[in-house]
């Protein structure tokens, strides 16, 4: 059994609703014994045919061979079909209507009481794996935090440079206690050292109290914790790979196919963990931003699929202002995309990681100090830290 995702041309919006009309009616069976189940559709740019406009149907068949689908699909449209992607998990595709009225929440709608906002919140969460809150955080407290970080990231660095003056600062990869990096001029640094109380006092007066309800329904937990860093990227960066911050947890239900059920199981584990992503400067196409794959949080089988999203045009792009909130459930696919600022701009995001107190992130950071005299760089450390912005 698996997913099979087709294109055709389809001209317009009344196109794509007459030819999946079309499919979904006269196309059950293949060779009248493979079932095929149609989930969804969408359309993308065609690159490869001059951009273009491209109808997706997905659908999924334990039929075994592809060719006999795609044809079924060109006789019934009457017009060319290509497979654009098979994998074992339902490939998640933007809707018709896009992502924003689906993620987007403002304070400033109608449902503003605390229980809507946590249902909201919790029902989003599942099924898209994020969202998006404007002005979480006001511009004072950016501005001051903002300040405060840059310091810490200044003095980071020049401990670095001061222990260990070996290092190329972006082009290595380190993994300290207090910070991780894979090269390509990104970084992750732990806000947990003595001298950044300050912003830790911040973070947890204006922030952690006023949503901490929320993150705990969608938890489903009132044991949770937090761990406070910021990732930041440097001009320079490349576009990162597709990655999840945390893995779907053994033996954790998703959204597969099961043979003993004869059927797609639909009861996704609920999350372990989340992240809120809150930029302190603004994000857009010249510092870059974090690239993410909605719903991609439903399924392990889809690790390794990320380009599907790239093609498919299901990505949602988190360009967003400084004090913004990107929630994320800590399975959903995403990458940072390149800073190419001109004007050497740093991008920094602050990143709020809360999660269950079972759970404890250790793949990012080394288990040696700075100042320490010997330097964590096992390949293991090198091969599993992240970065994210």
């Amino acid at each position: 059994m698996q997913c099979i995702l087709i294109g055709t041309p389809s001209p317009s919006p009344d196109a794509d609703e007459t030819l999946w009309g079309l499919v979904t009616q006269h196309i059950t069976h293949i060779n009248n014994e493979n079932a095929i189940t149609w989930i969804n559709s969408s359309t993308a740019t065609d690159k490869e045919q001059e951009g273009q406009r491209t109808l997706l149907l997905c659908a999924i068949s334990d039929a075994s061979n592809t060719d006999d689908i795609v044809n079924a699909v060109s006789t019934v449209v009457e017009c060319d079909a290509e497979v654009w992607a098979t994998a074992p998990a339902i490939l998640p595709l933007r809707p018709m209507d896009g992502y924003d009225r689906y993620i987007k929440y403002s304070s400033n709608n109608n449902e503003t009481t605390e229980t809507l906002q946590e249902s909201w919140a919790k029902q989003t969460m599942k099924e898209h794996g994020l969202f998006f809150q404007n002005a979480l955080m006001d511009k004072s407290t950016v501005e001051e935090l903002r300040e405060e970080i840059m310091t810490e990231i200044e003095l980071t660095e020049h401990l670095i440079r001061l222990h260990h003056p070996e290092i190329n600062l972006g082009k290595d990869f380190i993994s300290f206690k207090e910070i991780g990096s894979r090269g390509n001029e990104r970084f992750d640094l732990l806000l947990q050292q003595p001298s950044c109380s300050k912003v830790r006092d911040i973070i947890e007066s204006r922030v952690v109290q006023r949503i901490l309800p929320v993150v705990e329904s969608i938890l489903k937990s009132n044991e949770v914790d937090f761990d406070l860093s910021v990732v930041y990227s440097k001009p320079g960066a490349p576009d990162q790979g597709w990655h999840a911050d945390g893995d779907h947890q053994k033996g954790a239900q998703d959204i597969r196919w099961n043979n003993s059920m004869d059927g797609w199981k639909n009861h996704l584990a609920d999350a372990y963990a989340l992240c809120v992503f809150i930029p302190l400067i603004d994000l857009d196409d010249e510092t870059g931003y974090t690239q993410f794959w909605p719903a991609s949080h439903q399924s392990r089988g889809l690790a390794g699929f990320g380009p599907v999203a790239q093609i498919t045009d299901s990505v949602w792009n988190g360009k967003c202002s400084a004090g913004d909130a990107i929630w994320y459930d800590y399975r959903t696919m995403h990458r940072g995309m390149q800073n190419c600022s001109s004007s050497k701009k740093l991008r920094p995001v602050l990143q709020i990681l809360f999660k269950r107190k079972w759970y404890s992130e250790t793949r990012n950071y080394g288990t040696v100090g700075i100042t320490d005299v010997k330097r964590d760089t096992s390949s293991e450390c090198r091969q599993t830290a992240t970065g994210a912005a």
